[in-house]
């Protein structure tokens, strides 16, 4: 079984969430393969290129639905300048998701575009990428909690002209969902004008 999990993964097929059931991958032509998500290159253009929508504002997602169905979605930052980040973030409620700014300009990705590549399974209430960016929108203007995940970006002094796009899995299973998310930040880090994880996609 591990071998097929090395397999699947060396060949950017399905991967499984932790702690997920493994399925058999009989024939390559049966496995899913997360490579249409993949865009030639992580950028505006590049997205929008790979099926990619959306890319507004958090403010706009106030009046803007995000599609509900489960997927990923993208963080862009459309300028390549040095940025400049506030002594404390501004996101949460209760909670405190300040980083120092060295650990910020240590995470800081040059010429990266893409800040944050996020997962939105469907969720009890089957409203996936809808519920996943309302969340990410509500903490980072310090209204809830629940978004722990990409909240450095609120920490950057630009940050309300970021730009947030997503796609919707074509297989909805949380397993395909939480994998393709694995893939896109793998795709990412591996390309060597990066060779790192987006910025605000923490470790651990």
């Amino acid at each position: 079984m591990r071998l097929k999990i090395q397999w699947a993964r060396a060949l950017g097929f399905w991967a499984p969430c932790h702690n997920s059931i493994v399925p058999d991958l009989p024939d390559p032509c049966m496995a899913i393969t997360f490579g249409d998500y993949i865009p030639d290159a992580w950028t505006h253009f590049g997205l929008k290129d790979a099926g990619y929508e959306g890319f507004v504002s958090f403010d706009e997602l106030r009046t803007t639905r995000a599609n509900a169905g489960p997927g990923v979605y993208v963080v862009l930052r459309e300028t390549v300048d040095s940025p400049v980040f506030l002594e404390a973030n501004p996101a949460g409620k209760t909670r405190d998701f300040t980083a120092s700014i060295a650990t910020l300009e240590q995470a800081w990705v040059p010429s990266a575009e893409v800040l944050y590549i996020g997962k939105a399974t469907w969720g009890v209430r089957h409203d996936g990428i809808h519920r996943r960016l309302k969340q990410y929108r509500r903490t980072g203007s310090g209204t809830a909690d629940n978004h722990g995940g990409g909240v450095w970006i609120f920490q950057l002094e630009d940050a309300a002209s970021l730009r947030v796009c997503w796609r919707v899995a074509q297989d909805p299973s949380d397993e395909f969902v939480c994998g393709l998310e694995t893939q896109l930040i793998a795709d990412f880090a591996s390309r060597p004008e990066y060779d790192k994880r987006p910025f605000a996609n923490r470790m651990g």
